[in-house]
């Protein structure tokens, strides 16, 4: 069976913020640790939900210089003003 993972990273506004994902924990960003275990995984298709152009920008210019092999990425900037449960659904065609 295939699976296509789906990470919500966020942005700078209140829509998003529960996923804290670009927050340091123990030096690293905490999507560093989901995007290393799926690294090591069988899990190699990744959609990364992004609030916001220039905030998808830094993010997918982020993940290029630290995972260079192993994962297919696919960054999706998602307009500010709409929720979470709607990014979601919006990604369905990715």
């Amino acid at each position: 069976m295939d699976f296509q993972l789906v990470v919500l990273v966020g942005g700078n506004s209140r829509n998003l913020t529960p996923f804290v994902s670009m927050v340091p924990v123990v030096n690293r960003l905490v999507l560093y640790y989901v995007l290393h275990q799926m690294e090591q995984s069988n899990l190699k298709n990744l959609v990364v939900l992004v609030e916001g152009k220039d905030t998808s920008f830094l993010v997918g210019g982020w993940i290029s210089k630290i995972f260079t092999d192993g994962l297919h990425i696919v960054i999706v900037a998602v307009p500010k003003d709409i929720r979470a449960v709607k990014a979601l659904t919006l990604q369905k065609n990715v």
